[in-house]
Formats: C-alpha cells, sequence, structure tokens
C-alpha cells in the first residue's frame, strides 16, 4: 500500500488542478512534483474527479425515482424509522461508516437538547395545567349569617353556664320578636339576705355549673334584650332533661310560635367547665347575697363587676335547693340592663325520664372539628385571622369544617361573661346578608337582634362575627379584624393555591 500524499501540500494541490495557483506556489510545486511521485498520483485522481464532476454537470438531472433510491441507499436501514425517534437513537459505529457520517454527531446532540428541552417544557405547563384546575374557586356566599349563628349558639351550649333560652331566641328572625307592647315586667326579687364572702360565691357558681349537668327541668322563661333603642321580647317553653338534652320552644309575645328544636347534651368535661369558671373568676370579681326568690323558690344572688368601682356587669340567681340558675341579668358598660331573661314558672326534678319526642335540632354546624388553641398559629400561616385576644376577650375554642386544609373556620372568644364568635368563610360574599345594612363606620352589613351579627368581605374570605355583648362589643371585635381590599387571583396565585391543595391532601 502507498504511502498517502505530502500532506503539507494538499491545498496547492488542489488549487493547482484548479487553475488556481500563483507563480510562486505553482512554481514551488511543480519543483516537488519532479521529486514526488505520491504527489504526481493524487493530482492526476484530483483531474479525474473534476472531470467527472464537469461531465455530470453537462448532463440531464436525474428523476426523482432516481433521487429517492439514491437517498434511501445513503441513509440505509434508518430510512425506514420515524424521524421523530431520531433524536433519541443511538448510532452505532458501523452505520457511521455505512451512511457517511450522516447525521453528524454535533446534529444529533443537538437534536437530543431540543428534544429535552420540549420534554421539560410540556411537563412543566403539565403541572400548571394541573395545579390551575386543582385550586380552590371563590365559593360564592350568598348569607353566611345563619351558619355563623348556628356554630356561635352550638359552642355557647357548651358553656358550664349556658341559657338554652337565649340560645334558642338568638337563632329566631329578631323582626318577629320585636315588641309592639309594653315589655313585661317580670323580674326577680331583690336580695335581702346575708352577703357571701367572694370564696362562697364563687362555690355557689361551682355549684350552678355542677347542676347544668345533673338536674331535670321544665318551665317558662321570660326574655327581654334591649337593642337599638327597641326592645326584643319572647316567652320561652323549656323541657331539660340531664343526660340528655333540651326541647325548646320560642314563642312571640302575643303568644305565636316561632321556633321549636332540640339541643342534645353534651359531654361534660370538668376540666373545661373549671377552665371556664376559673376565667370569669379573673376578670371579675365575685360576690353573693342570700335571700331572693324566683318563680316561688329561694335563691341567692351572685353579681359579677370588673372593680370595685365599676357597675355591675352581671348578676345571676341560683337555686338553693338544687343549684340551677333560675335568672340572669347583664348591662352594659354604663350599667344599664341589656338582656334579663329566667323562668316565671318552673318545675325541677332530679329524674331522668325519656323526652317523648325529639324535634329538629336547633341547630346543626358546619364546624364539627374541634383544634386545639396551638393550631393558631399555623392558622395564621395559612392565611387566616387567628389571634390570641380580641375585644379584650380570651380565644378558648377554635373550630373548623376539617382537620387539613379547611374552607371554614370558627373562633370563640370569651372572658367567663360576653362571648364573641368569629366565622371565617373563604370564598366571596355576593349578596347582602338578610335583615343587615351597611355600616360605613364599621366597614360591614350589621344585623341586629337577640345577638348581633356583622358580615363583611376581607381579601378573600368573609368574616362574620357575632356577639351575646352590647353594641360596643361587636364594634371592638369588628375593628380589629382584618378589612382588606378583595384581590384578583393571578394565573401563578391559582397555581400555587392548587399545588398547596394537592399536597395537603396527599399529606391527609
Amino acid at each position: 500500500m502507498s504511502k498517502a500524499p505530502c500532506a503539507d501540500l494538499a491545498e496547492l494541490r488542489s488549487a493547482f488542478v484548479d487553475g488556481a495557483l500563483d507563480n510562486t506556489d505553482r512554481e514551488r510545486l511543480l519543483s516537488h512534483l519532479v521529486e514526488c511521485a505520491r504527489c504526481r498520483s493524487d493530482v492526476d485522481d484530483l483531474r479525474a474527479v473534476r472531470d467527472l464532476l464537469n461531465q455530470t454537470k453537462n448532463e440531464p438531472d436525474p428523476t426523482p425515482s432516481d433521487l429517492s433510491l439514491r437517498l434511501t441507499s445513503i441513509a440505509g436501514p434508518q430510512s425506514f424509522a420515524p424521524l421523530w425517534i431520531r433524536p433519541f437513537r443511538r448510532i452505532q459505529p458501523s452505520e457511521l461508516s455505512r451512511t457517511a457520517g450522516l447525521p453528524s454527531r454535533r446534529r444529533i446532540v443537538k437534536l437530543r437538547i431540543t428534544a429535552a428541552l420540549l420534554a421539560v417544557g410540556a411537563t412543566v405547563t403539565a403541572m400548571g395545567i394541573i395545579g390551575y384546575v386543582a385550586a380552590p374557586r371563590l365559593t360564592a356566599i350568598g348569607d353566611p349569617t345563619v351558619e355563623a349563628q348556628a356554630a356561635f349558639t352550638s359552642s355557647l351550649g357548651q358553656f358550664p353556664l349556658a341559657s338554652d333560652a337565649l340560645n334558642a331566641v338568638m337563632l329566631t328572625d329578631s323582626r318577629n320578636l320585636s315588641a309592639t307592647l309594653s315589655p313585661p315586667l317580670e323580674s326577680p326579687s331583690a336580695a335581702t339576705g346575708t352577703t357571701l364572702s367572694p370564696a362562697e360565691a364563687q362555690a355557689t357558681m361551682q355549684r350552678a355549673v355542677d347542676a347544668a349537668h345533673s338536674v331535670s327541668y321544665s318551665g317558662r322563661q321570660s326574655f327581654l334584650a334591649y337593642r337599638n333603642g327597641g326592645a326584643i321580647v319572647a316567652h320561652v317553653d323549656v323541657d331539660a332533661r340531664a343526660g340528655q338534652g333540651s326541647q325548646v320552644m320560642v314563642n312571640s309575645q302575643t303568644g305565636k310560635r316561632l321556633h321549636k328544636g332540640f339541643t342534645p347534651a353534651l359531654m361534660s368535661s370538668r376540666v373545661v367547665n373549671d377552665e371556664l369558671l376559673d376565667l370569669l373568676e379573673r376578670n371579675y370579681r365575685l360576690s353573693g347575697t342570700r335571700g331572693a326568690s324566683v318563680a316561688g323558690r329561694s335563691a341567692t344572688v351572685v353579681a359579677a363587676t370588673r372593680d370595685d368601682s365599676a357597675p355591675v356587669a352581671a348578676r345571676w340567681w341560683i337555686d338553693d335547693a338544687t343549684g340551677i340558675v333560675l335568672w340572669q341579668q347583664t348591662y352594659n358598660r354604663t350599667g344599664s340592663l341589656d338582656l334579663s331573661f329566667g323562668f316565671t314558672s318552673v318545675s325541677v326534678s332530679r329524674g331522668n325520664s325519656i323526652l317523648e319526642h325529639l324535634p329538629p335540632r336547633l341547630a346543626v354546624p358546619r364546624t364539627s372539628t374541634s383544634l386545639t388553641l396551638s393550631s393558631a398559629a399555623e392558622l395564621n400561616a395559612s392565611g387566616w385571622s387567628c389571634v390570641r385576644h380580641l375585644a379584650g376577650l380570651s380565644l378558648v375554642r377554635i373550630r373548623s369544617d376539617r382537620p387539613g386544609n379547611p374552607d371554614t373556620v370558627h373562633l370563640l372568644y370569651s372572658d367567663g361573661l360576653t362571648t364573641v364568635s368569629v366565622f371565617q368563610q373563604r370564598g366571596q360574599l355576593t349578596a347582602v346578608p338578610e335583615g343587615s345594612e351597611w355600616d360605613a363606620a364599621l366597614k360591614a352589613y350589621v344585623r341586629p337582634g337577640a345577638s348581633d351579627v356583622a358580615t363583611w368581605q376581607s381579601g378573600d374570605t368573609v368574616f362574620t362575627v357575632v356577639t351575646d355583648g352590647s353594641g360596643s362589643v361587636l364594634a371592638d371585635a369588628v375593628e380589629s379584624l382584618p378589612h382588606d381590599a378583595a384581590t384578583a387571583q393571578t394565573t401563578l396565585d391559582r397555581i400555587k393555591a392548587g399545588w398547596a391543595r394537592i399536597l395537603a391532601d396527599v399529606k391527609g
């Protein structure tokens, strides 16, 4: 086998055949060709190729079929493979020799990179679509007050000194209870006996807490509440059985039946009861006097005041024989009567006979999942408003519609006497709550009643605040909560929210 011609003169040989050398290079190459047979042979081969190309240029163009056959022969076995798999197919060395290096290795790398980028783009797009679709849509909320009041009265019923009459009246449309006649003048007698020591007053309240779960009674109660310069009046028939629950019927002042329902007895927790009673004792000074009477039964009056100079905040008439609360009155910050309700007739029994029939429940709240107070920080991090203190009251209950990633959160604040409920729902308020009017000062729709209610939109959350306290308590609570402008959700926000929901569901 002959050796290859001189590599350093390859360009000169090619230019010589094409007649493109200048005189100097031409003389240099000719001198070399005289002595080098290999370079002379290469020049002869180049001239033969040049002549062949000149002849082909003058021939007619090949037919499409001839061209197709030539291209197929060049591609070899790969000519039958789909084009879309070419970027992912490895070319064997033997194939490279047969295909004359087509396609080039650099082109294969480029095609593979392009295909990988397309795959990544398709994956990101698919993930974006999944997150967008899975994102929770804002629920249309027309009138949240019914659910908010149901959650409030249900939670209030768990308090040791809760009133079945008060809870039932709160769920009744106050427009049917507005007094058209003079408010009734029924009221318990004042105490005229001996004064109790603070320890004896606390023991009397503890006795009332214990009696709430162990004594059965039935009777009629008179209800009076002063609201917005008017009065709300009702008569309430109550039949309570220890361990079972209470049947309650609300009647208007004229005797028309307005509401009827059943409240089941809840499991009593001595720890929880003592905790709520301790809350009352921490925030108020308790004092007591013997020698009162209600509905023909002797009673002891326990009063709660903020301090020695403040007016009385509340009074309870406690039955001397059984310990049940026969009457209760609460007062506003100036000492004026705010709420007054209690028995005008009562029959007490320690028996536990079965209730004859159970009408529909007064309220069935959506928020049936109890959360610990320590979950407040996690709820705050998830966008809920969950402060530890509100309007001078302490957070005592947290409930939601489900343990993880809730759509509804219910918070209960109390000082042992006054209670504020904050009901939060993810959604969009779409209508004015029935019976409510916009209060420009509070920036909320307000509905007065036995329990005042305020509703407004803040961001993507609808707030509904309910309280058994005075209007000033409602105002303090509403002003302390967020009033953010509703913001439009961007596509990226929806995708993030969707994947957050997916991950939360996966975690359970």
